[in-house]
């Protein structure tokens, strides 16, 4: 290649797209391109709730978000009494939805392919602004059939918002480049960038890791600008961090209000970086750990106890957030070679086409959804080319101006998921940086195609292979692949049984898992629940023998689960609330309060718990008292229960335990 050749580009860069300035070809495309994304994802959405066993009872963080986007529609509760421990703009935009169209899974989902058209666009326009059209259009097309994309409007998730809000930042803020250096544009430029620094504080209110990054970009009008341009480029910088502190100011200052804890955006840092880097979690992906409930409304409390469990006093949650960085600096010193595997395996995971499993899985929720089982292109084919893309623009010297800021962009982003967790979801936000350089790949092709081949195409087909050997090289095995997806069969055992339905579905599956993983405290815990619903089914339907046996099944089952050494207390919890609910069923009270004491040792907040636990108190007070009318225990039983079912209607007000806890109060006038 020529020294003309090695700095010409054929690819110019635009200035941002008005609607007027395109050709009527090119409106059509856009509309038609538009059209495709969202249609698409409304495809996949309304398949997902015809379909999917799990649409209309959303797990874990789904959950928690909806629980608390109706609350703030419901109740008005928009400030809220505790420091956020989860990032809070998410369920905000769901209490706002709610509160404008009303409750409905459907309206949300539906507004949620909307804004994945949305990114679609600001990818259109980021592609374009950084290379070129035919960059613009290739990244949008790749980010309109590409599978977790598609499948994110159906998760009640984070990413469906931070998309869109993180593909506007990149656009604001590389379209500064070039403007910074017009006269007269510099009153323009700093609204820009104070722009930006809104859509930055606005991202880092859904994706932590955005909060690491707003430093970086705060210096970038400094670096941009150099020695000449310092005036100008200060101000740009006091600009953006204004933006920043607009957004992020209230939220701090709501904290500190709220719960004596300045903290910008949450209290969960600490336990965020702690989930990804110890040495249980090889692979820094998304996992349980035995103190942690995989209920997202206690889990704040169940890092707190564990933390002050260790230490031995009582900690705030900045103090709580604290102890778990701590955790994680005395590993990496004590062994800083077992934690550089773990940053090169969630790099790794980054660059490679698994999609790794968290809440949802993108191969699992496929086998109900005819859509995503369609071979579209995936991170196995756009991330290969995406990266192979980038080393072909430095390789041809034309990583510059907003081609490097966007490079650098990608790899500042991948350098927070290698410090903190790695998942579908957290990988999604990197390919709004990395599809341009997908586009800027397959537009060199074409272009050194036409150009007449030859040498000029052994270079991009080289790095093409390379690309999609990263992104198919292999990570896990086929046996951690199996256990993601039984993981996910798991939970749909827990949605069955939570619903009541599909018991006998329920049942086989519960069998298969334990079979496979016979040694898994878990689904011992798992199949037992389903033996004693079936138990239960057969004693109503007058198959005495048969539905005793099956509850003595679960009974013998959960035993060993109980007291086997080495089984988490979280599990051992699990276990003894399934006896005590059967034991509530053989009316023996008296077993069925121990297994609640036992099971509430390590769950003693959870508020069903709670009221069941009373209840088995205030029956064996009745029968106690029945027995022997001056029996003090009685009335320690009594003065017990109910002073735990007042605490949970003053906990949760409006909730269906603090309901359940007045039907069994107003049995006892004199307890009101």
């Amino acid at each position: 290649m020529s020294a003309a050749e090695a700095h010409s580009d054929p690819t110019e860069v635009e200035p941002p797209s008005r609607w007027g300035a395109l050709g009527r070809r090119e409106r059509i495309g856009l509309v038609l391109l538009l059209l495709l994304a969202i249609g698409l994802r409304v495809g996949v959405a309304l398949q997902f709730e015809a379909h999917h066993p799990q649409a209309n009872a959303p797990v874990i963080d789904e959950r928690s978000y909806v629980e608390w986007g109706a609350r703030i529609a419901a109740e008005g509760e928009w400030l809220g009494d505790e420091v956020f421990f989860q990032e809070p703009l998410y369920p905000y935009f769901i209490g706002a939805v709610y509160s404008v169209f009303g409750e409905g899974l459907t309206t949300l989902r539906l507004l949620q392919c909307v804004l994945g058209g949305l990114t679609t666009f600001l990818l259109w326009r980021l592609g374009r602004r950084a290379f070129g059209r035919l960059e613009g259009w290739i990244a949008a097309a790749a980010f309109a059939v590409y599978p977790p994309a598609l499948l994110l409007p159906c998760l009640l998730l984070k990413p469906n918002l931070f998309l869109p809000i993180f593909a506007g930042f990149l656009l604001l803020l590389l379209g500064n480049v070039d403007r910074e250096a017009q006269a007269g544009a510099a009153g323009r430029t700093r609204y820009r960038w104070l722009g930006g620094g809104v859509l930055g504080g606005l991202g880092a209110l859904l994706r932590g890791n955005q909060l690491i990054l707003l430093p970086v970009f705060a210096l970038w009008p400094l670096l941009r600008g150099g020695v000449r341009g310092l005036a100008r480029s200060w101000r740009a910088s006091f600009a953006f961090l204004v933006g920043v502190g607009l957004v992020l100011a209230p939220v701090m200052m709501r904290n500190g209000y709220v719960g004596g804890v300045y903290a910008l955006t949450t209290s969960g840092a600490g336990t965020n970086v702690y989930g990804g880097n110890n040495a249980d979690n090889p692979w820094g992906v998304a996992t349980e750990f035995d103190w942690v409930r995989g209920i997202p409304k206690y889990e704040a409390d169940d890092w707190r106890r564990e933390a002050e469990r260790r230490l031995g006093f009582d900690l705030d949650p900045g103090r709580v957030s604290q102890y778990w960085m701590d955790q994680v600096v005395q590993s990496m010193k004590a062994d800083p070679g077992l934690h550089a595997r773990i940053f090169w395996n969630k790099l790794r995971l980054a660059w490679n086409g698994y999609e790794v499993p968290d809440n949802h899985h993108l191969g699992w929720d496929a086998r109900y959804v005819s859509l995503l089982r369609l071979p579209w292109p995936d991170f196995h084919l756009f991330g290969g080319l995406g990266l192979a893309g980038l080393v072909l623009c430095a390789l041809r010297r034309r990583l510059n101006g907003p081609r490097l800021e966007l490079a650098l962009t990608f790899v500042a982003y991948t350098g927070t998921l290698v410090l903190t967790v790695m998942s579908m979801r957290a990988r999604l936000p990197l390919v709004v940086a990395l599809f341009p350089f997908t586009g800027y790949f397959v537009a060199e092709l074409v272009r050194s195609w036409k150009a007449g081949g030859g040498q000029r195409l052994v270079l991009p087909l080289v790095l093409g292979l390379i690309g999609i050997g990263i992104t198919t090289a292999p990570t896990f095995d086929a046996e951690t692949r199996a256990q993601d997806l039984a993981d996910r069969d798991h939970n749909l055992v827990v949605t069955w049984l939570a619903r009541g339905e599909e018991l006998d579905e329920a049942s086989a599956l519960a069998e298969s898992l334990a079979r496979r993983y016979p040694r898994s405290a878990r689904l011992q815990t798992l199949l037992a629940d389903t033996e004693w619903r079936r138990g239960r089914r057969a004693l109503a339907a007058g198959e005495t023998e048969a539905g005793q046996a099956l509850v003595r099944a679960a009974l013998a089952r959960l035993q060993p689960v109980a007291a086997a050494e080495g089984v988490s207390p979280r599990e051992r919890s699990r276990a003894y609330r399934v006896a005590a609910y059967i034991q509530v069923d053989l009316e023996d009270w008296p077993k069925a309060e121990r297994f609640f004491r036992r099971a509430r040792e390590f769950a003693g907040d959870d508020l069903e718990l709670r009221v069941a636990h009373a209840q088995t108190l205030l029956e064996c007070a009745q029968r106690t008292k029945e027995v022997d009318p001056e029996n003090e225990q009685a009335s320690q039983q009594r003065t017990e229960a109910v002073r735990m079912l007042q605490d949970v209607q003053r906990e949760a007000p409006g909730s269906l335990e603090a309901r359940a806890a007045f039907t069994l109060l107003e049995r006892l006038p004199d307890a009101q």
